[in-house]
């Protein structure tokens, strides 16, 4: 199951190009710029909003954002794969806690990386993952992970993995020789060293950034956040500023608010994950044999599928005939309703409801489960996009 939601989610990625593109969905900003200077965008970056059915795993949201190594032959492969694999396997390991789960993830798309490329890619991974008005981030490499502060005052989370920041934690912030060159990177192999922190309280949202938006003096990177109109504007300005600064590398940016008013998840009943990509939202849905769809029929039924009727009768000792079928020889469901109802006889007073829906299905449902399928869906975004506020 992990790789059939990491080949999809890698498609979508991989279909990203290397154009720009700067979008807002539900109050999350995400962005990427190719820059001035290079053919291609080894940048990846996403937003995921993880909904399990019948609230029985805690639904999360996560942000990320991954920097292929542009001196190795495979960077943005690499960083495809990273966010792909990474993010597949949070989605389908629920039952273990945050902090073994995002160990495993991370240790996961290492061993990918590095089994599929052998050596000749790697990638920065910046994520934070949002849930319970909670959140924690994970981190290895040179991108960023800033805590924004009520009064735009932002506040790096996350280390350097860099020669040079190594030599001024060492010597206590002093000068040292300008070396960027990292210590480690996702795909390297054995001996990778995670930083998994918790997000501090006081932050209400979270700026992740590659080192093409973050490459300036913090001063000014502080005037740019503190003089964004939000979430949208700050993301626009920071590529804006890597362009007119030479736009040497590929820069993204991700504003992510924390908090259940940033958390909107699918309450319909499905297992799903909601990716949204800097210039499109790819829906996935994990479906059972006997799980509706929201087109109203099924996808991915085995050949022999019957629906499943129950007749609940006011007096148990009358047999009833089954009511008409709709045209296409599938039940009626109302959409909106959580049980869904037959035509019913004024003289027997009979309820109908299909046994099969959504919700019921879904609580059933083992997300690795041999006839589990995936379903996936390009769509608008729920809500058009806005200009968020910080």
């Amino acid at each position: 199951m992990i790789e059939r939601i990491q080949n999809r989610l890698a498609r979508a990625l991989e279909a990203q190009g290397s154009g720009n593109a700067t979008r807002t969905h539900s109050g999350v900003a995400i962005g990427s710029s190719v820059g001035q200077v290079r053919k291609r965008n080894e940048d990846c970056c996403l937003v995921a909003r993880v909904s399990y059915a019948h609230g029985g795993h805690t639904n999360f949201t996560i942000a990320m954002v991954c920097d292929g190594l542009g001196g190795m032959s495979q960077g943005r492969e690499a960083a495809i794969l990273a966010a792909s694999s990474f993010t597949a396997y949070l989605f389908s390991t629920p039952l273990i806690g945050w902090k073994e789960r995002l160990s495993k993830a991370i240790a996961f798309a290492n061993k990918q990386i590095y089994q599929r490329l052998h050596g000749a890619g790697g990638t920065t991974l910046s994520a934070v993952i949002s849930f319970n008005d909670r959140a924690i981030f994970c981190h290895v490499g040179d991108s960023r992970v800033y805590g924004v502060m009520p009064d735009h005052v932002v506040e790096q989370l996350s280390r350097d993995d860099t020669i040079n920041a190594l030599l001024k934690r060492q010597e206590g912030q002093g000068e040292a020789p300008k070396d960027s060159r990292l210590l480690q990177f996702v795909g390297m192999g054995e001996e990778m060293e995670v930083q998994i922190a918790p997000v501090p309280r006081h932050c209400r949202s979270v700026l992740l950034t590659s080192d093409g938006a973050h490459d300036v003096p913090h001063s000014i990177f502080q005037r740019v956040v503190s003089a964004a109109a939000g979430g949208s504007d700050l993301v626009r300005k920071l590529l804006m500023l890597s362009d007119m600064t030479g736009g040497r590398d590929n820069a993204s940016a991700i504003f992510f608010p924390i908090g259940s008013g940033a958390e909107l998840y699918d309450e319909r009943g499905d297992n799903e994950l909601l990716a949204i990509l800097p210039n499109d939202t790819l829906s996935i849905h994990i479906t059972g044999p006997d799980a509706w769809e929201r087109s109203e029929h099924i996808r991915n039924a085995p050949p022999n599928y019957q629906p499943i009727k129950q007749i609940e009768e006011r007096s148990a000792s009358k047999k009833i005939a089954a009511p008409e079928q709709a045209t296409n020889n599938e039940p009626e469901i109302k959409p909106s309703a959580s049980k869904a109802k037959a035509r019913t006889s004024k003289t027997h007073k009979i309820k109908w409801r299909v046994i099969t829906r959504k919700a019921e299905a879904a609580a059933q449902l083992q997300l690795d489960g041999l006839h589990n399928e995936v379903d996936v869906q390009f769509s608008t975004p729920a809500t058009p996009p806005e200009e968020d506020k910080q």
